[in-house]
């Protein structure tokens, strides 16, 4: 990777820090242990300036800073992650999808693997938890250093391990389709580029898309993972204090938010022709 590429992620990542650092000023809370925030703003430019693998970068040094920083720690940083990265894996596809030479069958053979192979670790958590061994204890609110929302009124329970892995289950399918695509995008990459995107119908088209696929992985990635291991409920509990729109409803809003400001930073601020290199 070049000085200039390098460079560049190193600035986007140390901007992308600051805006997570400062989303208790800046961001908007939903009340479900999400924020509403430009996080994503410049991990999304990165990629239309620089490619998927840039973009992914930021997007882990992002987790980073926010398993060390945020109050929501681990759980946030793999939250952020798992919601931030379709809003760029979706356009990356598309663009390789377009060319003639790209082999789509061999993704696709790795994508069912990866699938499969998630799916197999919830048949076996499913196994365990019939056998009433699988149960994680709920964590205690010494852990985290954000308040509780005392008005859901959560009670402390238990969480099995097979709610556990559905809801890690999106999280996984997300992470491995990305790498599984950044190794197709290191062969297929050399001769595309983000002008296709120009037009604002082709990124909106995307954009939806993207969304999503981000809501439809919040929502199962909440129920069963998030919220029962941050406030220290169930699932189900959790269901009935937060309806499944909501979450979809501010994870569409911030995805569409972070689209079309980096779009418009990208293509009507002219960050494409000073700063692109792909």
């Amino acid at each position: 990777m070049k000085t200039y590429k390098l460079t560049a992620i190193a600035m986007l990542s140390c901007i992308a820090a600051l805006l997570q650092i400062s989303n208790s000023v800046i961001g908007i809370p939903t009340g479900f242990g999400m924020t509403v925030d430009l996080v994503g703003v410049p991990i999304i430019l990165g990629f239309l300036l620089f490619g998927l693998d840039a973009a992914l970068y930021i997007s882990i040094l992002t987790a980073l800073v926010i398993t060390l920083a945020a109050p929501t720690s681990w759980i946030g940083a793999i939250m952020k992650f798992t919601a931030t990265v379709p809003m760029f894996l979706v356009p990356a596809f598309y663009m390789l999808s377009m060319k003639k030479n790209f082999d789509l069958g061999k993704l696709l053979i790795n994508v069912f693997f990866a699938l499969f192979v998630s799916l197999m670790l919830f048949i076996l958590s499913i196994s365990a938890n019939l056998a009433g061994k699988a149960y994680v204890p709920s964590i205690t609110g010494t852990v985290y250093t954000v308040p509780r929302l005392d008005y859901l009124s959560f009670k402390e329970m238990s969480v099995s391990a097979s709610d556990l892995l559905l809801g890690l289950l999106p999280i996984a399918a997300i992470i491995l389709f990305s790498f599984i695509l950044l190794h197709f995008w290191g062969r297929y990459s050399k001769d595309t580029t983000p002008l296709i995107f120009s037009s604002a119908e082709a990124m909106a088209v995307v954009m939806i898309v993207s969304i999503l696929v981000r809501g439809i992985a919040m929502i199962v990635s909440n129920y069963f993972f998030a919220g029962p291991l941050f406030f220290g409920t169930s699932p189900e509990v959790f269901m009935e204090k937060v309806p499944w729109y909501l979450i979809f409803g501010w994870n569409m809003f911030q995805g569409a938010i972070e689209v079309m400001l980096a779009w418009t930073l990208a293509f009507r601020f002219g960050f494409m022709e000073r700063y692109m290199k792909w």
